[in-house]
């Protein structure tokens, strides 16, 4: 089968997740009608998202198809890209397991330390370069995270054990 044949098949099945959904987020009743967000903004959001990168996904698929048609450049399979590897391990599988790793850190040593950690190590797993300019990524979203879950949204962070728990009621 062809591999924009694929990609349409992939975008339909979005698309019908998406729209089925989404039908069955407009029965979510919110008990509070005072909230701003309710218990259905989310998800109808991130529903709304897909239907519409689905969409994109469609166009680009098409419009690339019908450069290849008039032979204005050719279609590139994306088995072509060999895998990238650390140590001769699979980034796949150092990922997985740095995810499970950062999983144990949070409920060790908290969700602000293990958060940095884990950016930086994966943002470097993914290519990048400068050391300090990572660093500083890592932290920006971290604190924004932190802002955002603790308190705007009200949600609790793990803070981690011992003398790691005590730091974090420094920030949260």
């Amino acid at each position: 089968m062809a591999s924009y044949k694929k990609d349409y098949i992939f975008y339909g099945i979005v698309i019908l997740f998406a729209i089925f959904f989404l039908a069955a987020t407009t029965q979510i009743h919110s008990a509070n009608n005072t909230a701003t967000l309710g218990p259905k903004f989310w998800p109808m959001m991130i529903l709304i998202m897909m239907l519409v990168f689905a969409f994109m996904g469609i166009i680009k698929t098409f419009i690339t198809h019908k450069r290849i048609v008039n032979g204005n450049m050719t279609w590139t399979e994306e088995s072509e890209e060999p895998e990238r590897r650390l140590f001769n391990i699979p980034l796949s599988l150092i990922s997985m397991s740095s995810i499970m790793l950062y999983a144990l850190g949070i409920f060790f040593i908290g969700f602000i330390l293990s958060t940095i950690i884990f950016l930086f190590v994966l943002i470097q797993l993914l290519g990048g370069k400068k050391k300090l300019l990572l660093l500083i990524l890592s932290i920006v979203i971290t604190g924004v995270c932190v802002l955002l879950f603790s308190n705007v949204l009200s949600i609790p962070l793990p803070r981690g054990i011992g003398i790691f728990r005590e730091l974090s009621f420094l920030f949260y």
